[in-house]
């Protein structure tokens, strides 16, 4: 039989016995370090241009390196003009779509004044200079890493923290004329945004590292699925004017 006394001694310790139980769940859980928020991401993206590999001029000082004349872009389908704007933007988004998962990810790239060059056949109305609007597709991508709690030691699921082998992480853009003949066309993800496209789980305590952010053209016939030898349009960087 429990005394009243009895009883009333029991409770302080069936208390620290509860925190004593919660903290060792939290520092079971707390397994990777991870920072209380990283969003949205931002990035530029400007045109790519091929490595120099046998310099035959100099860069000015102080950065005083060897460089390479002309320079040569890149792609070999695919050109911006002068009034071009390129980005990726990456926000995770709580609240939608809505339970049970409702943690997810918006990513939203663009780039305007896209125009065709050499042989590709994806062309659309020309403009009064350079050349027509590219009506192809674009496919930006990167390398990701993650990081969390959704791991077994058999497939699928679990609740093991761990570090996922590197995975790439294509998405494509369709471009489409503009009406204005000064301007080339305007590439972005058909629906503007992207939900459910990145392998997020709830509660998962998630990072996701993202290498340099590459843009790729569609090649020949401007279909980025064909891989008929898509080239490196953009690249992710900053614009000195």
């Amino acid at each position: 039989m429990v005394t009243a006394k009895r009883r009333i001694a029991l409770v302080p310790a069936l208390a620290l016995a509860a925190v004593a139980y919660a903290a060792a769940v939290q520092l079971a859980g707390a397994t990777h370090p991870r920072p209380t928020g990283a969003t949205p991401m931002r990035v530029s993206l400007v045109p790519a241009y091929n490595q120099c590999t046998a310099p035959n001029r100099t860069h000015g000082p102080p950065l005083a390196f060897g460089s390479c004349n002309p320079a040569v872009p890149s792609s070999s389908f695919v050109t911006v003009g002068t009034q071009s704007v390129g980005s990726i933007r990456i926000d995770v988004l709580v609240g939608a779509p809505g339970p049970p998962d409702d943690t997810d990810i918006l990513i939203k790239p663009s780039i305007s004044d896209v125009r065709c060059k050499g042989a590709t056949t994806s062309c659309g109305s020309a403009n009064t200079t350079g050349g027509p609007d590219y009506t192809g597709q674009l496919q930006g991508n990167a390398s990701i890493r993650l990081t969390d709690h959704h791991n077994a030691t058999s497939a699928g699921g679990g609740t093991d923290p761990a570090t996922v082998i590197d995975i790439p992480f294509p998405i494509s853009m369709s471009c489409t004329s503009t009406p204005d003949t000064s301007i080339g066309s305007l590439c972005k993800e058909p629906s503007a945004t992207c939900l459910g496209c990145f392998p997020q789980y709830e509660g998962k305590r998630t990072l996701a590292e993202i290498t340099q952010l590459k843009v790729y053209d569609g090649g020949p016939d401007g279909i980025v699925t064909t891989n008929d030898g898509s080239t490196l349009v953009a690249v992710q960087g900053v614009f000195v004017p």
